[in-house]
């Protein structure tokens, strides 16, 4: 039992803890008065159009815009939190401050100590523009960025998904996994949807032989695909209960 507590330990660290050192090596050296200047101004004229346009398709990429640069944000945030435990910088407070004050504040997670996605921006562009050249991309930050936002210590024990955003998630993995876009990162998409598919046995989306063979078929073509992927080893002591 202590060494699978112990393996269990180094192979969710070791898997989840990379998906935060994305953005930079040090968030407060990477956010300086032009960068705040330049965050601001993007996400000021595109909020622009959302009140100005009447075109769907237009709101749409606008939304999408907004999603990606707010993320690019989160990112430096975060990365600043685990390298500092909280936001540091001057420039950094001061971007803080003006998104708050220009109505587009960053959620953070009490519970997960980091900032959160802004979700409900790729939703939007997905509902308004469902055929967009973007919609792959929001598709795949939605399913990647929803999972990553999702729990503390055990991704198979949500913090707050239900029965039927589950079932969607699952929807939107299929989709994804028959991506060629390059943007789409397959060994991030296998891994999160063999996890959603654990817990979909759990909410009794799957039965448990259904599920246990799309398990099985998801860990041999991460682990074919992505011969160097430590991933396979926490899905090993995810679904050894299964």
């Amino acid at each position: 039992m202590k060494q699978r507590v112990c393996f269990w330990r180094m192979g969710v660290v070791g898997c989840f803890m990379a998906v935060w050192c994305c953005a930079s090596a040090w968030a407060h050296d990477s956010i300086t008065t032009e960068a705040r200047q330049r965050f601001m101004q993007t996400l000021l004229q595109t909020q622009s159009v959302l009140t100005s346009s009447t075109s769907s398709l237009e709101k749409a990429k606008a939304h999408f815009q907004l999603g990606t640069t707010l993320d690019s944000i989160r990112d430096l945030f975060n990365e600043d939190i685990q390298s500092h435990g909280a936001i540091n910088g001057l420039e950094s407070n001061a971007l803080l401050s003006e998104l708050s004050r220009a109505g587009l504040a960053l959620l953070k997670s009490e519970k997960i100590g980091t900032y959160l996605s802004p979700l409900h921006h790729y939703r939007l562009a997905l509902e308004l523009d469902p055929k967009a050249m973007h919609a792959t991309e929001a598709k795949y930050r939605l399913f990647k960025n929803q999972f990553y936002d999702s729990f503390t210590d055990n991704p198979l024990k949500p913090l707050s998904q239900t029965r039927d955003e589950l079932g969607k998630l699952l929807q939107m993995g299929e989709t994804l996994l028959k991506s060629k876009e390059p943007f789409v990162n397959q060994e991030e998409v296998k891994f999160i949807q063999a996890i959603h598919t654990l817990q979909a046995i759990d909410q009794q989306l799957l039965s448990a032989a259904e599920g246990r063979k799309k398990f099985k078929q998801l860990m041999t073509d991460l682990r074919n695909a992505y011969p160097q992927s430590l991933k396979p080893l926490t899905l090993e002591a995810l679904g050894a209960a299964y």
